[in-house]
């Protein structure tokens, strides 16, 4: 059954690479309005103010001494599986100030135990305000992607991250943008998270040199997989994001990131939140004669509580949006920590340097590796969390098809062995391929 399903979705997928592609084959002749008309063909999927789309994403993906299940340390297991993911979506335009789009979703793993999910994504309705310039309203099940993703992203290596909510956007000049937005995690897309979030993100670009970005968010979500550091009643985040060319071909971002707020301690009282973490980043773009590439730099802090029982509660807490800076393997969700056993690291520094090389104008190379460290352990246990290594190598097929075959390894730090008596290190190796129409 499993494999039927997925090569169901390949013949799919074939049918709709092919499509678009053999509309662009030009006749021969001379440059008359009719070729150019066929180098240049309409979108073989539009039809009138109707739009259809389909994203699309399958991945095979193997472990050793990890659960991918849950995304654990456990030494002497090795998994594999199949992720799918189908996105199928409607589109309609009627004008320029309205628009509404209904997007669903399928989400599976196949390995010994099948999981399949089919709900709504996104279904919302977007427009101008009548009479008000530069002001627009969308209402709907949503995704709220910002900035990095550091605080407000959409986890797209998985089942994403959607609310129903409603977002009020002004643009009173081409530099100047402000949201207002609030609403309720869609639970089947998040986790398992249950709560509201609410918040204010105002941006302000200066001709592409520098881009600053102010934002207060609330958040009353609990538990779950993007948020694994505990039932938070309620946490205000207030943060700025710096972005901008320092010198040619060098790039920046300086992301500091303040929480407060109170944490459930025992149903009945609390603690109050204090806590800080964020991000600086450097990308390099150095001169490679015909080989075009990048260098990237990053440290990340996440402050910790060696005891979250007592006092106030000082542990950071990002949701997990897979950004760079965390790595690719999920050993490490965020930069509130980990939990390994019975043992808790919390709050980490991250340090990352990598880089890529385009050996062809559709084929890509990049190594990056991250070094983890704890501030707060158990007694007796040792801060140091490990070294994880990713090597991608990306091939763009079509314009809108691309595979990554990865090979990542994580070399455990003390901290595993002194939890679980175990010092293995972790492999995942996957090969992905990702369409979008």
């Amino acid at each position: 059954m499993m494999w039927k399903r997925i090569l169901w979705t390949l013949f799919a997928l074939s049918i709709l690479t092919d499509a678009p592609y053999a509309a662009q084959e030009a006749p021969p002749g001379g440059k008359s309005p009719q070729e150019a008309a066929a180098n240049n063909p309409p979108d073989p999927l539009k039809f009138g103010p109707m739009k259809l789309g389909l994203d699309s994403l399958v991945r095979p993906e193997a472990t050793t001494n990890f659960s991918i299940g849950n995304f654990s340390f456990t030494p002497g297991n090795d998994e594999r599986r199949i992720l799918l993911r189908l996105r199928p979506s409607v589109t309609v335009s009627p004008s320029e100030n309205l628009s509404a789009r209904v997007e669903g979703q399928w989400y599976g793993f196949y390995d010994d135990k099948d999981f399949s999910l089919i709900s709504l994504y996104q279904g919302y309705v977007e427009g101008v305000l009548p009479g008000v310039k530069g002001v627009s309203l969308k209402v709907g099940r949503q995704e709220f992607v910002y900035g990095s993703t550091f605080l407000l992203g959409a986890d797209m290596f998985y089942d994403g991250l959607t609310f129903d909510a409603a977002k009020l956007s002004w643009k009173p000049t081409e530099k100047i943008s402000l949201d207002l937005f609030g609403g309720r995690y869609v639970k089947k897309w998040a986790g398992g998270i249950e709560g509201k979030i609410y918040a204010i993100y105002a941006t302000y670009t200066s001709k592409e040199i520098l881009s600053v970005d102010l934002y207060g968010l609330r958040d009353t979500g609990g538990a779950g997989e993007t948020h694994v550091g505990g039932e938070h009643e309620v946490t205000y985040s207030v943060g700025t994001r710096l972005s901008g060319n320092l010198v040619k071909g060098v790039t920046f971002e300086v992301e500091p990131v303040y929480q407060f707020g109170r944490k459930n301690k025992d149903g009945a009282s609390h603690n109050h939140i204090s806590a800080y973490g964020g991000h600086a980043d450097l990308t390099i773009d150095p001169p490679l004669g015909r080989y075009a590439g990048k260098i990237f730099l990053s440290y990340a802090y996440g402050s910790g509580d060696g005891d979250p029982q007592q006092g106030k509660f000082t542990e950071f807490h990002n949701p997990n949006n897979d950004t760079s800076i965390i790595g690719d393997m999920n050993v490490i969700g965020e930069l509130g920590g980990l939990a390994v056993g019975t043992a808790t690291a919390s709050g980490l520094q991250v340090f990352t340097a990598g880089g890529g090389v385009d050996l062809t104008e559709k084929l890509n190379v990049s190594l990056d590796g991250h070094y983890f460290r704890s501030n707060k352990v158990p007694a007796g246990f040792s801060k140091e969390i490990g070294i994880e290594t990713n090597l991608i190598l990306t091939c763009k097929i079509k314009e809108s098809i691309s595979v990554l075959l990865s090979g990542n390894r994580f070399f455990t730090g003390g901290f595993f062995k002194d939890a679980t008596g175990s010092g293995k290190d972790i492999d995942y190796v996957y090969a992905q391929l990702q369409a979008t129409f």
